[in-house]
């Protein structure tokens, strides 16, 4: 057995972006789907190749990527095949095997606003699928063999929207093998393409009259008056809106407290 290597911290870079974004508004709807590519750093177990001929080498880490496909079975739990591949080179042998890391998850996507604002929209996931990995022997194919281990995963990341139909992410993933090795990592960002039975520049997801590409506050109560920009209605401007104020008409500039009455 070898020992185990400390696996990758999240990158503190993608959230220290988020809060450089301007305000916006995103919300998917269920039925949307989207197809995206990925790509980033894999880190494999030491003991990975254990249950193969290969027992007692680990693997390099690597660069990789690949496709997924994922729908939105409501507006904040998703479903999401992916497939991605590694060339891999063996350690202490002049070797290499292609990997093959497949698997079905679930993601559950935050609303509300992150970092002060609604262009980026955090999720975390969870799913579960197989590694392969294969070896072939270019000189005597007799020596070929693969291998399949059942993996489950556990990770977190953030989405941003370029656009109506256009989206980046950034994604943390921790693998854990079943039958063989231990804990793997993959940190990966991905641009994705989406596709909805809606028209996706003209959706009012908070119903209030207000279309999210223009609504600063996409999850408004339902009922709650607002104005041109989609944000309730705060008619003495004290910073309380008129449906939590419990005194509507406080003279400008006087300080309140959370119900909207003088302190």
């Amino acid at each position: 057995m070898t020992k185990r290597r400390q696996l990758f911290p999240f990158p503190l870079s993608v959230l220290l972006l988020s809060c450089l974004c301007s305000a916006g508004a995103w919300a998917d709807l269920a039925g949307t789907a989207t197809l995206y590519l990925n790509g980033g750093k894999y880190w494999f177990d030491g003991d990975r190749l254990d249950g193969t001929p290969f027992k007692g080498l680990e693997l390099e880490n690597t660069t990789g990527g690949g496709v997924g496909y994922g729908f939105m079975i409501t507006d904040r739990w998703a479903m999401e095949g992916v497939v991605d591949y590694f060339s891999v080179s063996v350690k202490d042998i002049d070797e290499k095997v292609d990997v093959y890391n497949y698997h079905l998850d679930l993601f559950y996507q935050f609303g509300g606003q992150f970092c002060g604002n609604f262009c980026w929209q955090p999720y975390v996931a969870f799913g579960a699928g197989e590694i392969r990995v294969d070896f072939d022997d270019s000189a005597d194919n007799t020596y070929d063999w693969h291998d399949r281990q059942t993996m489950v995963n556990l990770g977190l990341g953030v989405k941003y929207r370029l656009g109506p139909r256009w989206q980046a992410r950034a994604d943390a993933r921790a693998f854990q093998g079943v039958e063989e090795g231990g804990l793997d990592g993959f940190v990966s960002l991905a641009i994705g393409y989406q596709w909805s039975e809606y028209p996706l520049g003209w959706r009012d997801t908070d119903a209030d009259g207000v279309f999210d590409e223009m609504d600063q506050c996409p999850q408004t109560p339902p009922g709650t008056p607002v104005g041109g920009d989609g944000c309730p209605v705060d008619s003495d401007r004290d910073g309380v809106p008129n449906y939590l104020d419990q005194c509507p008409t406080t003279p400008f500039g006087t300080a309140v407290d959370e119900s909207g009455c003088p302190r």
